[in-house]
C-alpha cells in the first residue's frame, strides 16, 4: 500500500472529499482519450488496428463527449473561481497550469518526434513549435489545451467586463459554435479559432447548469439509477447513430464537421450519462482508482502520446509483436498508469516546474529540509478547475 501512495498519490487524492464525482469524470474520459490515442497509432502496425470492426467501432463510439464534457466541467467551476480569485488570478492561474504545459510538454513532443523522425508516425519540422499556438490540430492532443485556455479565459473576460449573464453566453456560444460549423464545412482555416469557436458553447452550458449540479440538494437525482435508465437508451441509440454516420462517411470526423447539430446532441447525452455514473460512484464509493487517475488527467494528456508511441516502437518493431489486442492493451495501461507515476516521481524530486510555474506548497516544504524518500507526497490539490 505505502508503494502505491509512493507512486500514485493514492491515499492524498482519496482524502479529498470536495466533489469527487469530477476526478470519476475526469478518469473515464482519460482513459476513452487515451484508446483512441492508441487505437489511431495503431493503424500501420502488423494487420492493422482497423483490421478489428469492434474496435473501431467503439473508438468511434466513445469519441463524441469526451471533449466537450471536459469543457462542460471546466465551465461549471468558473464562477467559483473568479469568486474567489478575481479575473485578475484567474487568467494567471489558467496561463500557470493550462497554457504553460502546452508549451512545455508540447515543445518536448515535438523535440522527441523530430529526433525519431524515422519510426514515429508524425512528420515533423521546426514550424510546429509555433504550430503549439497558431495551429494546435497539427500537434495530435495540444490542440485541447491551446483551445481550453483561450475559451476559459475568453469566457471570463466577457463574463466579468461584458457583464454578460450565462444565458446570454449560451447564445453568443450558440452563435460561435454556428460560425464553426460553417467554417468546417466549407473548410475555411482559421487556425486555433476554430476550435475556441466550436467549444466556448459547451463551457457556457457548463456554467449555466453549475448552480444545479453543484448543490447538494440535487445529489439524490444526480446520482440515481432511474436517471441511469432513463439516459442510457438515449445514449446507446444517438452514440450509434453517431458512429454509423461516421463510419459510412470513412470519416471519424464527419458528424463534428459536417453535422454539428448532430454532434452537439451526441455529446450532451453522453455527458449526462457519464456525469450521471460519476455521481453514482461518488454514492456507492466503488471503482476509487478512476478517482487517482481522473485527478492526474492533465499529467496523463500531455504524457500518454509519447510514451505510448515509444512502447508501440519497442515492441512492434524491436521485439516484433503485431497483435493488435495484445499492443491496444498493454499501451493504454501503460498510457494511464506511468505519466502519473512520473509526475508524482518528478514532483518529488522538486522538478515541479515541469508542469505548472506555480510552486506546489509541499514541494516549498520538501527543499526546505526533507529527503527525497523521506518527504511526503509533494502534490497539494489544486482546485477542480485546474486540471481539464
Amino acid at each position: 500500500m505505502n508503494t502505491i501512495n509512493y507512486l500514485f498519490n493514492a491515499r492524498k487524492v482519496l482524502e479529498r472529499s470536495r466533489f469527487p464525482w469530477v476526478d470519476y469524470a475526469r478518469g473515464i474520459c482519460i482513459i476513452l482519450v487515451v484508446y483512441r490515442h492508441v487505437f489511431e497509432g495503431l493503424i500501420y502496425v502488423g494487420e492493422g488496428s482497423y483490421s478489428y470492426p469492434v474496435l473501431r467501432y467503439f473508438n468511434i463510439f466513445f469519441f463524441s463527449f469526451r471533449m466537450p464534457l471536459f469543457f462542460i466541467v471546466s465551465g461549471i467551476f468558473l464562477g467559483g473561481s473568479l469568486a474567489r480569485k478575481g479575473i485578475g488570478a484567474y487568467v494567471d492561474n489558467r496561463f500557470r497550469n493550462i497554457f504553460y504545459p502546452l508549451l512545455v510538454w508540447g515543445s518536448i513532443q515535438v523535440t522527441l518526434q523530430l529526433i525519431f523522425a524515422g519510426h514515429v508516425t508524425a512528420s515533423r519540422t521546426p514550424m510546429d513549435y509555433v504550430n503549439l499556438l497558431i495551429d494546435p490540430r497539427k500537434i495530435e492532443q495540444f490542440w485541447y489545451l491551446n483551445a481550453l485556455f483561450c475559451v476559459s479565459v475568453l469566457y471570463a473576460l466577457v463574463k466579468h467586463y461584458g457583464k454578460f449573464r450565462p444565458s446570454q453566453q449560451l447564445m453568443l456560444g450558440i452563435f460561435m459554435y454556428a460560425i464553426a460549423g460553417y467554417c468546417h464545412s466549407k473548410h475555411i482555416f482559421i487556425g486555433f479559432l476554430l476550435d475556441v469557436l466550436f467549444f466556448y458553447m459547451f463551457f457556457a452550458i457548463g456554467d449555466l447548469v453549475s448552480d444545479m449540479v453543484l448543490n447538494p440538494r440535487n445529489y439524490e437525482l444526480l446520482s440515481s439509477y432511474k436517471l441511469l435508465l432513463t439516459v442510457v437508451p438515449f445514449f446507446v441509440l444517438v452514440q450509434h447513430y453517431f458512429t454509423t454516420l461516421n463510419l459510412t462517411n470513412k470519416d471519424d470526423y464527419f458528424v463534428q464537421f459536417q453535422r454539428p447539430e448532430i454532434f452537439a446532441l451526441a455529446a450532451l447525452i453522453g455527458g449526462v450519462f457519464v456525469l450521471n455514473v460519476s455521481f453514482i460512484l461518488q454514492r456507492v464509493n466503488r471503482l476509487r482508482f478512476l478517482r487517482v487517475i481522473g485527478y492526474h488527467s492533465l499529467y496523463i494528456y500531455v504524457m500518454h502520446l509519447t510514451i505510448t508511441a515509444a512502447l508501440r516502437i519497442v515492441l512492434s518493431q524491436v521485439l516484433h509483436i503485431q497483435n493488435i489486442p495484445f499492443l491496444l492493451f498493454i499501451s493504454i495501461i501503460t498510457g494511464v498508469l506511468l505519466p502519473v507515476i512520473i509526475y508524482n516521481m518528478l514532483e518529488r524530486a522538486g522538478a515541479w516546474w515541469l508542469f505548472s510555474l506555480k510552486k506546489p506548497k509541499t514541494a516549498a516544504r520538501s527543499s526546505a529540509g526533507h529527503s527525497f524518500f523521506g518527504a511526503g507526497i509533494a502534490t497539494t490539490p489544486r482546485e477542480s478547475t485546474d486540471k481539464e
